[in-house]
């Protein structure tokens, strides 16, 4: 049986994290670059002096650094468990898009410093080269789909053609990522001069391509399938909570192992024959108890718009928990929640872990009260606990988003932790207004949920 509140939890939330780890292996990440760029420098520096041997040792080096930013984004969206929990999955994401494009423009620099440079020493027409390159050079056609593969990507990735995108395309487009990097694989070991007659550099070149797929393999696949299995996750009601808005109740065996915590996410597939193919990103909008799990879904015009649809008993593949959008990311015993419209539901979760002994005001930024998603529970919560709630609702005119404004709604805002979800710019006007009111930069907790 299935009721509305999770069983409260107290004392549950320990109070900062380390992420000492994380920027230790992104420190390795980058002396990595480093070292495969001083491996090039060293394999090119006796040709330099050869027709076209300027060009062919930038081509190759912009390759090295290309090739290796490549690795370093699959392994960005690996969402290796320990690591998510380190960095933080928005600064994981963060990071991939920003190295994307160096990575691409790295990659398209070795095409054209290499085919001028072939171009140079042949005495040929560049176009001309870069035919017979294509034509007569081994692997070099499945590593030219590789380049169209990554250029279409990056083109795609553009912020105002991503976001006209449906975030199934974006996320069966990115699948191609993968392809791509490994049809290039095979131009670089026969036709890198840093490869060529150089076994062990080769075999160390190699040993990485076979430690990154080894890890998206367990990461992507292996676990989740095997968390699935184990859990027999399936959805055990359907709940409409305001108009668009709905819950879905999931139910499994041991979900306590999960070790799952209010705020976090799960990449959720329901296997129906319409969308068995395809994982979306839903928050926990209740603390996760060993009966059953919540999330809380607002109708986008994804797939989202359709959950309705699905029948009790539907079998979910469940990859998570990500993120670290937590109570246990807090510095103190003070909180400030400040959401929009459905950013409530991870906040919602985070409410539940708290101790009861926290001070928490909560700002809640609605169009209309009476229609507040989880308005019902979360007011039961706020006056059991003693906390404060506010609802921002109306024209916006009526709350700015302003260090004042925010201040006078919750007079412990300077000395807050402060829990902030909804829309990125409604993100992003209150991350700046509560630092502007005396917040702690790393006091202001957020995740990033956008594709």
């Amino acid at each position: 049986m299935i009721t509305q509140s999770p069983p409260a939890r107290t004392g549950l939330a320990a109070r900062g994290r380390s992420t000492r780890r994380g920027d230790g292996v992104l420190l390795i990440g980058g002396l990595g670059l480093g070292a495969g760029v001083g491996l090039g420098v060293l394999s090119v520096k006796a040709g330099i002096a050869a027709p076209g041997g300027k060009l062919l040792a930038a081509g190759t080096l912009s390759a090295l650094a290309g090739t290796y930013l490549c690795l370093v984004l699959l392994l960005l969206i690996s969402r290796v468990p320990w690591l998510e929990r380190e960095i933080g999955h928005d600064r994981m994401v963060l990071l991939h898009r920003k190295v994307a494009p160096y990575s691409l423009v790295l990659i398209l620099g070795h095409v054209v410093f290499t085919t001028l440079s072939y171009a140079q020493a042949a005495s040929r027409g560049v176009v001309a080269e870069a035919w017979h390159l294509v034509t007569h050079s081994r692997w070099m056609l499945p590593a030219t789909a590789a380049f169209g593969l990554m250029a279409a990507l990056g083109v795609m990735s553009v912020r105002a053609i991503r976001r006209r995108m449906r975030y199934e395309t974006w996320w069966v487009a990115h699948l191609y990522f993968y392809i791509a990097v490994a049809l290039s694989f095979g131009h670089q070991v026969v036709l890198g001069p840093m490869f060529v007659g150089h076994a062990s550099v080769r075999n160390f070149w190699a040993g990485l391509y076979v430690v990154v797929a080894a890890t998206i393999a367990y990461s992507r696949v292996l676990r989740p399938l095997t968390t699935s299995l184990r859990h027999r996750l399936r959805v055990a009601a359907i709940v409409p909570e305001s108009d668009g808005v709905l819950s879905v109740y999931l139910s499994g065996t041991d979900l306590d192992l999960l070790k799952a915590r209010g705020g976090q996410f799960f990449q959720w597939r329901f296997l129906t024959r319409e969308w068995w193919w395809q994982a979306h990103p839903y928050s926990l909008s209740a603390s996760p108890n060993p009966a059953w799990l919540r999330i809380t879904v607002k109708d986008l015009g994804d797939q989202s718009s359709l959950l309705h649809r699905l029948h009790p008993g539907t079998r979910v593949w469940a990859e998570g928990p990500y993120g670290v959008f937590t109570a246990s990311a807090r510095h103190g015993e003070t909180v400030t929640a400040i959401a929009a419209g459905v950013g409530i539901t991870p906040i919602r979760a985070v409410l539940d872990d708290l101790p009861h002994d926290t001070a928490v005001t909560v700002l809640y930024r609605v169009a209309k009260t009476a229609a507040a998603p989880l308005r019902d529970e979360l007011e039961r919560l706020v006056g059991d606990r003693g906390w404060t709630l506010h609802y921002l609702d109306g024209a916006r005119e009526r709350h700015p988003i302003t260090a004042e404004h925010l201040t006078s709604l919750a007079p412990d805002l300077a000395r807050s932790d402060v829990y902030v979800c909804g829309p990125d710019a409604f993100t992003g006007a209150v991350r700046r207004a509560v630092v502007d009111a005396g917040v702690d930069a790393r006091r202001v907790h957020h995740e990033a949920f956008s594709f």
